[in-house]
């Protein structure tokens, strides 16, 4: 039996990135476990139905409702909305750490900047996570967890999974057909990459963009590497589909990618961009990649199988909670 007569869902309507997805889970397992769970969409009082990827979701869509019983959770970027209930409970699913701060780790000045200009047009509190002591908080990272911990505030657990499809053995049937392509998002780490795709010209580095899910597959399915060397706001999906896909990682140690929990890689994977030695060691750890590929493939066969398990702890962890 539910606590909350209804709970509504804030997602930004025609978004189609990882957060909203993730929003659209947690509504289909709300649903399926029984709770009267529903997608709201923003701007709130305008028609809106889901994107076509997520419309196999079950997550029917409701008007915002803010009534005593009810709960209404936001996204991490919408605090101060969450902050402006007066009659539900209101929560906030910390999906990323890094854009709550406005933080991309290349400049703390500019992280500063970006952060004070969000306060002074009421997008964030004065105080950080500190003002937001009276909302529920979920954490879907250890990241984010280890941050509201310092701001005296103790989350509950609420991961996410990539979309099911993707967890299955479909794309790990056979690595012989697999190419000496490095893949990555560009707008991750961009300079970074930049930098590699300059130092090794030898290598095809192609830019994972303008894809549906199908050519998106297509991709990952052909390549033996990808590489992310951005900020890792959250338990970031790309790098999760890409392993699901036989891809092997190389990742930097920046945001979520900096511990075990989040992004549990062998950590010979996991480079600082921020070394003299960097450029080199990539190069010697990617050509490595290239030229004995089952042999690092395999070292992610444990990744692959904590990746498959994702969904039965997500849905564990909504009954935990919401299911008393």
């Amino acid at each position: 039996m539910s606590q909350f007569n209804k709970i509504l869902v804030v997602c930004p309507a025609g978004a189609v990135t990882g957060g909203p997805e993730a929003l659209h889970q947690l509504v289909d397992h709300m649903n399926h476990l029984g709770l009267p769970a529903y997608i709201v969409y923003l701007p709130f009082g305008r028609t809106a139905q889901a994107p076509e990827p997520y419309q196999h979701y079950k997550a029917p869509v409701a008007s915002y409702e803010d009534s005593p019983g009810n709960l209404i959770i936001f996204p991490e970027v919408y605090p101060m909305m969450a902050l402006k209930v007066k009659h539900a409970q209101a929560g906030l699913w910390w999906l990323s750490l890094e854009n709550f701060l406005e933080r991309r780790h290349i400049s703390a000045l500019h992280d500063k900047v970006r952060y004070w200009k969000r306060v002074l047009k009421g997008q964030r509190p004065w105080g950080g996570a500190n003002d937001l002591k009276r909302l529920l908080h979920f954490s879907q990272t250890e990241h984010s967890t280890q941050y509201l911990r310092t701001c005296g505030i103790e989350p509950i657990p609420l991961i996410d999974s990539i979309n099911e499809g993707f967890l299955t053995n479909k794309y790990l049937d056979k690595i012989t057909h697999k190419q000496d392509i490095i893949l990555y998002n560009p707008t991750k780490g961009k300079k970074v990459t930049q930098a590699l795709i300059e130092a090794y010209p030898q290598w095809q580095f192609l830019p994972l963009q303008g894809l549906n899910r199908e050519q998106l597959s297509e991709k990952l399915y052909a390549a033996k590497l990808y590489i992310d060397f951005g900020h890792h706001p959250g338990r970031d999906r790309m790098p999760r589909e890409a392993a699901m896909h036989g891809c092997c990682l190389i990742t930097g140690i920046l945001g979520s990618a900096g511990n075990t929990i989040d992004l549990p890689i062998p950590k010979e994977y996991k480079l600082d961009s921020s070394q003299d030695d960097f450029v080199r060691s990539f190069g010697l750890l990617a050509s490595d990649v290239m030229e004995n590929f089952p042999h690092h493939w395999s070292a992610f066969t444990v990744y692959r199988q904590w990746l498959q398990n994702e969904p039965h702890v997500f849905k564990q962890q909504i009954a935990d909670y919401f299911c008393q």
